[in-house]
């Protein structure tokens, strides 16, 4: 199978400061999804348009995304500061 395009949300390159060895991380993720866009997260949620999108946690992080196959793209749509408590 081809790899996919992994589109990532131009808000998160503005304001995530992540750690060098976290951007590390994010950055494998990342390649890891173009390769295999049907791994799971470590959980799921519903997006604001009902979409199951998954959610994955990297040091800091939790990161959102979904697998558009018809466009043969991973959509990175979020990135936030995750609650480790």
């Amino acid at each position: 199978m081809a790899p996919y395009r992994v589109m990532v949300a131009r808000e998160i390159l503005t304001q995530a400061k992540p750690s060098m060895s976290e951007r590390r991380r994010l950055l494998a993720l990342l390649d890891s999804l173009a390769s295999d866009p049907f791994q799971a997260g470590d959980f799921q949620e519903d997006d604001g348009e009902g979409r199951p999108v998954q959610v994955r946690v990297i040091g800091r992080y939790a990161l959102t995304f979904w697998a558009d196959h018809a466009a043969k793209e991973v959509k990175v749509t979020k990135m936030i500061q995750a609650d480790l408590e």
